[in-house]
């Protein structure tokens, strides 16, 4: 995960997470990351119960795959997170973001 101490103070400056919700986060993310190699993988992903019959859990991996390599790193995981919350957003906006959101992921 990189060098972890700045790791969490970095994403904090550029996403809706604070310090300590990327720590969890981040903890979260080892225990998905099964082979311990600092990605989490398709497979990885679709080991866990819940999203194995979900359609569209492969087409959110491909959104938060930036760099298209087939894997998900934590700052892409957190990235692609940070989509999802509108922390102290007004109403509107919450609601152009979920559609933005919606109209990736269905197209």
């Amino acid at each position: 995960m990189g060098n972890e101490s700045s790791m969490p103070q970095n994403l904090a400056l550029t996403t809706q997470f604070s310090e300590e919700e990327l720590r969890r986060l981040g903890r979260r993310f080892k225990k998905l990351d099964i082979d311990k190699n600092g990605t989490i993988s398709i497979e990885e992903f679709m080991s866990l119960p819940e999203l194995q019959q979900n359609p569209l859990v492969r087409r959110v991996i491909d959104l938060f795959d930036t760099d298209r390599n087939g894997e998900i790193d934590f700052k892409e995981f957190v990235q692609g997170l940070s989509q999802f919350t509108v922390k102290g957003a007004d109403k509107e906006s919450k609601l152009k973001c979920r559609q933005h959101i919606a109209f990736q992921t269905f197209n």
